[in-house]
């Protein structure tokens, strides 16, 4: 039994209750600071263990492989990084009389149960469970995005649970239709869910089943993930929702969605072959470059700038998945940098709005000077997110690039062309926001805020320029691992 996977899952249950349970602020902030190490200290050993052994579980409710435990290494390190920041922006918050000590509590239990969700979605062998998971996630992410119960905030509430909804309903039946192909084969049994005796029994599938079902599973968590045309919910779910929630959209539910589309994925390629779930993926990820590319043009809200740089990012990784071989590798490498880069955007941005309380872009410049945090997080981030060295980042996008060349030549000339016109426009917005003569005053922030939101930020930047151009080994052998899911032929960078 892995006890630092059990650790993982179970410890943000225990701290959202708890600070549902305790009456006295500080105690919660004890909670979430405590559980912030936890995630990081618990995500890190479970990494390593699976590098050690190639798979750890917890009896047969939990499981984790390479590709389980690079999704905990994300999730484990922007969610301790995002509790940080949550303490000192709600904090500020409730500071300035807009919560009520029984609304921060109950803001760190939903964030909590949140985190928990998803981890238990991205560790489950059983194809059943992860939905099940990933829709409890769905119901907190949805409480969390109308927490402020503004107009606009419950709109945006409302909008993303109707859309993943019908998009959760989908992936259910995706799910259907693989258990009725495999119980054919596996027997009316749970055996027929699990993932790792799905992948020994691909051969013996259904093909016109699993094909069906894969559609449905790209669909379904396709809208999740962000992916265009699904995609109409995010930009509103990310303006609306508090800071912390923006940060954790972007960085992990998305990317618990990827997660889901390619454990899909690894079963029709092993049924049907790459073709046929790649030219779908391909052809959708290029649609969200394209759709996040122009709507990058036109934004005038910041946190809606950073939700459609988010589309832009799934596409690209999504893309990498999608034509096989060294993409595999670049896109595993992308989910992770821009988790990190993403998060420290939208924290960046979370200090602007608690200053200036609007997010308008025109009113805002000279943030280096002005609010130096907020301005080097959005600075470092904005030219992390436009691919550009020496950020992780640069090297997916070049990886990805040259898989796809290697695959079809066509894909990647309208890649880079749509990746350079969203290069153009996010770094335009992103310069005009921290260079400049600073604007208006607004209202300075409180010294718990800054201590622990630019703690927060520091971290990230630190691990975005730690990994940088270089993969540590460690992270080599998952994401090794992690390609050899996807076929035996597949290759990493040399």
């Amino acid at each position: 039994m892995s006890w630092p996977l059990a650790l993982l899952v179970a410890a943000p249950v225990m701290a959202g209750l708890g600070s549902l349970l305790v009456q006295q602020r500080r105690a919660i902030e004890v909670l979430q600071c405590a559980l912030a190490g936890t995630l990081l200290a618990a995500a890190a050993l479970v990494a390593g263990q699976v590098i050690a052994a190639g798979e750890v579980s917890v009896g047969d409710f939990l499981q984790a492989d390479a590709l389980s435990a690079w999704l905990d290494l994300i999730i484990g390190f922007v969610g301790s990084s995002g509790t940080f920041y949550a303490v000192g922006y709600m904090g500020e918050e409730m500071d300035r009389g807009h919560l009520s000590l029984r609304r921060y509590s109950q803001f760190f239990c939903l964030f909590d149960l949140y985190l928990s969700a998803m981890l238990l979605g991205v560790n489950q062998e059983n194809i059943a469970i992860m939905w099940i998971a990933i829709e409890g996630s769905t119901l907190w992410a949805a409480l969390l995005i109308g927490f402020d119960r503004s107009k606009a905030a419950l709109e945006a509430g409302w909008k993303y649970i109707i859309l993943s909804a019908v998009g959760i309903a989908l992936a259910l039946f995706g799910t259907i239709l693989v258990y009725y192909s495999s119980e054919h084969v596996l027997g009316v049994s749970s055996e027929a869910l699990r993932w790792s005796r799905l992948y020994r029994v691909a051969g013996e599938l259904d093909p016109a089943a699993i094909k069906v079902a894969f559609i449905f599973a790209l669909i379904g968590y396709g809208t999740k993930a962000g992916v265009a045309p699904m995609h109409t919910w995010l930009p509103d779910a990310h303006a609306e929702s508090p800071t912390p929630m923006s940060a954790m959209l972007s960085a992990n539910m998305l990317t618990v969605a990827v997660y889901a589309i390619l454990r899909f994925k690894a079963v029709t390629d092993r049924t049907v072959g790459p073709e046929f779930a790649g030219k779908l993926i391909v052809g959708l990820a290029l649609l969200s470059l394209a759709v996040s590319a122009i709507f990058l043009l036109v934004q005038r809200d910041y946190k809606r700038l950073f939700a459609y740089s988010s589309i832009e990012h799934i596409g690209i990784a999504l893309l990498g998945f999608g034509v096989g071989g060294l993409g595999v590798f670049g896109g595993a490498w992308h989910l992770m940098n821009h988790a990190l880069a993403k998060s420290t955007a939208f924290y960046g941005a979370g200090l602007v709005f608690l200053r200036y309380n609007h997010k308008s872009l025109d009113r805002v410049t000279g943030l280096l000077r002005q609010m130096p945090v907020a301005g080097t997080a959005i600075l470092v981030a904005g030219v992390a997110l436009a691919g550009m060295p020496p950020f992780g980042l640069f090297t997916s996008e070049v990886l990805i690039a040259i898989g796809a060349y290697r695959a079809k030549p066509e894909v990647t000339y309208v890649f880079l062309a749509l990746l350079a016109l969203a290069f153009v426009t996010l770094l335009y917005q992103v310069l005009r926001m921290t260079l400049g003569a600073p604007g208006e005053a607004g209202t300075a922030l409180g010294r718990q805020c800054r201590i622990f939101t630019s703690a927060a930020v520091g971290i990230n930047i630190v691990a975005l320029g730690t990994i940088g151009l270089h993969v540590p080994p460690g992270l080599e052998v998952l994401l090794a691992s992690i390609v050899k899911i996807f076929g035996s032929g597949m290759e990493g960078p040399r």
